[in-house]
Formats: C-alpha cells, sequence, structure tokens
C-alpha cells in the first residue's frame, strides 16, 4: 500500500497569515509537518513515488516561506508605524 500524503492547509494558513494569527498558521504547518512524519515513519523501505513526497515538500517549505515573508512584513510595518508615532509625538511636544 502506497501512503497517501496529507493535504497541506494552504487556504487555512493564508487565511491566517491575512488575520495576521500567526500562531494559528504556526500550528496549522507544525500539525501538517507532524502528519507527514508519522505517515513517512511507518514505512522502512523508501517510499515508492518519492516525487509526490518531494513536491509536497517543496509546497510544504514555499509556504513556510510565504508565513516568514507576510510575518516580516508585518513586524516591519509595526516599527514603521511606532517611528511614526514617535515623530507626531516629537513634533506636538514641540507645538505646545
Amino acid at each position: 500500500m502506497v501512503p497517501v500524503p496529507p493535504v497541506l492547509p494552504v487556504d487555512e494558513v493564508r487565511a491566517a497569515i491575512a488575520a495576521d494569527d500567526w500562531t494559528l498558521a504556526d500550528t496549522l504547518l507544525a500539525r501538517h509537518h507532524e502528519q507527514l512524519a508519522a505517515i513517512v515513519l511507518q514505512f522502512a523501505s523508501p517510499l515508492r513515488n518519492d516525487s509526490l513526497w518531494l513536491d509536497l515538500l517543496r509546497q510544504q517549505n514555499a509556504l513556510v516561506d510565504e508565513l516568514r515573508e507576510a510575518r516580516d512584513g508585518a513586524e516591519a510595518a509595526l516599527a514603521r508605524l511606532h517611528a511614526d508615532r514617535r515623530g507626531a509625538n516629537a513634533w506636538l511636544r514641540e507645538l505646545a
């Protein structure tokens, strides 16, 4: 019997990213990784359809990269927002 890989939760991870729910996105990817590892560990011999598994690994890595980029972008935007706020507060102090 050839195992069937678990479905990568792309839409759910992207929805979590869009909602800035980094914990949920991480949890979804971690759960998928655990499911994948559990299947692979069941088989002592090499998997028959390696290309299917390698493709899934590439997709998973791409989704992890997408999550990382979105998180980094949100962190950068937050840093800019804080810097702008400090600048605005400095102007307000000068005008007072």
